[in-house]
């Protein structure tokens, strides 16, 4: 009910109540019930067979009841209802003629009763609509053709059955295709389903194979199959296996090896080792390709020159080569000996030796320059440091007083000549090991190797 009718309703009933003795109520329970044809209320007792809107006054208390009735169905259906042999109810199956109630829950979960008459013929009628492939077995007979049959069934025992089967029948017609296939190493291959009948094949190319297979022999032939399910099976598979690629490279390398894995990734090797790497990257073919790689390096040897570096002009200048290695020496003027004698030195010489590890192929060319001036104090060199070392740019020396500083590659080639500078940039040499000679101004020359890294 809508509000405000309902208030207007129970304004007026409880007026009177209101005036005389209820002055004092305080307690409101309301409540809102369906019930099926009848409901009493626990609050006063009382039974009521029709919806409304009820009070009732306890004490302090005043009950409130909205209630909707809903009334149960009775249906009698007057005209017959005609079956075949038997007929399906509710939850019942009815085999003989009669009349019959059942009960059932309308949708407000109240009763509604329903009466029929049942009339039964006494013979069931069915019709089969069939689309077949080839053949159909219809109650034990298989049948080839298409057509429509009508048979008597009287297996039932409840009564006979007339069944008429309209039977159309295909015949297989033949669906070719090709397809392809391409793996690395191993491909398998198996018609359809059957797991039982695959094939493997690796380490080859075939050109094509041909299978076929009857749907006739799978058939499921109780079931109705459509016409475009009618068919036997021809494919041409083309298999093309293509091997993965096992690649071994061996390098031997002096101080520094940089391998170029992919077209993005570089790997470094650097200081003495012996090792080998294993990398796995795709193949033109996009099978996988493993790279194998075993890395020999060695560490270069550094050759230092002692002996007579100042000399008196005139005088003769005898120099050794010495090494951390065992090498053989080659010395600017041809000499393959550990010590040369350099006669009548009458001004500043530049001289270099160059040291082959015959063993590693490794070498170090040293340069020193003979001082043929009077009067020069000497001048502690060994304690001239370059830093770092290895680098991948930069290189500094800890003195103050470079005149002069030149770089050597280890075939004795000037290939930097970068003056008074207590820091020389290498960024622009490629990697390997160069020999720096620094010059001081009071004429020592100091020779230093370093290994240029990136």
């Amino acid at each position: 009910m809508k509000k405000g009718v309902f208030f207007l309703l129970l304004a007026a009933m409880l007026m009177p109540l209101t005036i005389k003795a209820q002055v004092n109520s305080s307690v409101h329970i309301d409540s809102t019930i369906s019930a099926c044809d009848t409901y009493t209320w626990s609050a006063n007792n009382q039974t009521y067979t029709t919806s409304g809107v009820r009070t009732h006054v306890s004490g302090d208390t005043l009950y409130i009841l909205d209630l909707t009735i809903y009334n149960s169905v009775t249906n009698v259906i007057s005209t017959p209802v005609n079956g075949g042999c038997t007929y399906t109810w509710g939850d019942s199956l009815y085999t003989s003629n009669g009349t019959y109630t059942q009960t059932f829950k309308t949708t407000n979960n109240c009763d509604s009763t329903v009466t029929i008459t049942l009339n039964l013929s006494g013979t069931a009628a069915r019709t089969y609509t069939v689309t077949a492939c080839e053949r159909y077995i219809f109650k034990g007979d298989t049948l080839t053709t298409s057509g429509v049959s009508i048979i008597n069934d009287t297996t039932n025992p409840l009564c006979d059955s007339v069944l008429t089967l309209d039977l159309t029948v295909n015949t297989p017609y033949l669906k070719s295709y090709d397809t392809s296939i391409t793996e690395c190493e191993l491909a398998l291959w198996h018609w359809n389903t059957d797991m039982a009948d695959m094939k493997i094949y690796r380490d080859t190319v075939i050109n094509s194979e041909v299978f076929s297979q009857s749907t006739a022999a799978t058939r499921r032939l109780f079931h109705p199959r459509t016409a475009e399910k009618c068919f036997d099976s021809l494919v041409t598979v083309t298999f093309n296996i293509k091997k993965n690629g096992i690649y071994n490279y061996a390098h031997t390398e002096c101080d520094f090896y940089s391998f170029m894995i992919n077209d993005s990734t570089v790997e470094n090797f650097s200081y003495s080792r012996i090792d080998t790497t294993k990398y796995s990257r795709m193949a033109a073919n996009g099978c996988d390709t493993l790279i194998i790689l075993n890395i020999t390096i060695h560490t270069s040897p550094i050759v230092t020159i002692t002996g007579d570096l100042r000399v008196t002009p005139g005088s003769n200048a005898t120099l050794h080569a010495e090494s951390d290695q065992t090498l053989a020496y080659t010395w600017h003027n041809g000499s393959h000996e550990e010590s040369i004698t350099i006669n009548n030195v009458t001004e500043n010489v530049d001289v270099f030796v160059r040291g082959v590890n015959n063993n590693t192929g490794c070498e170090h060319t040293s340069h020193v320059t003979i001082m043929a001036n009077e009067g020069i104090n000497d001048v502690e060199t060994a304690g001239i440091t370059i830093y770092p070392n290895p680098t991948s740019a930069n290189i500094n020396i800890n003195s103050d007083d470079v005149k002069n500083v030149t770089v050597f590659n280890m075939n004795g080639q000037q290939v930097l000549n970068a003056g008074n500078t207590n820091t020389v940039d290498l960024s622009a040499m490629a990697k390997g090991t160069y020999v720096v000679r620094i010059e001081m101004n009071n004429g020592a020359v100091a020779t230093r190797t370093v290994i240029l890294s990136k």
